[in-house]
């Protein structure tokens, strides 16, 4: 039974050095090229998307364009972060308010 116990360990650790070795190659594009049944050249790119800047975030008041006091999922558009996280924001209620978008920029 102990050798089975070894064995296990030692797969355990093999997976745990590929998820290291995975994750430190986080932002390098993998490229591999392959040559189809046919001949022709395929070329395979992998990785994780690059981080963006969106630089800094605009004040609330260039975002609410009508000047009602929310931003609206129309207005969002105009701030890709705030529009990706719009939805967690406003649960329930009918827009980001002032408040709200600066308890959001401190997270």
């Amino acid at each position: 039974m102990k050798p089975r116990i070894c064995f296990q360990a030692i797969a355990a650790a093999g997976l745990l050095v590929a998820g290291v070795s995975a994750f430190a190659q986080r932002g390098q594009d993998r490229v591999t090229t392959r040559t189809a049944a046919d001949g022709t050249q395929v070329t395979i790119v992998s990785g994780q998307p690059h981080d963006p800047s969106y630089g800094p975030k605009p004040p609330f008041e260039q975002l609410d364009r009508n000047g009602d006091g929310i931003i609206t999922r129309d207005e969002a558009e105009a701030y890709l972060p705030l529009f990706n996280d719009y939805d967690n924001l406003v649960h329930h209620v009918p827009g980001v308010t002032k408040r709200m978008y600066a308890r959001w920029d401190q997270r």
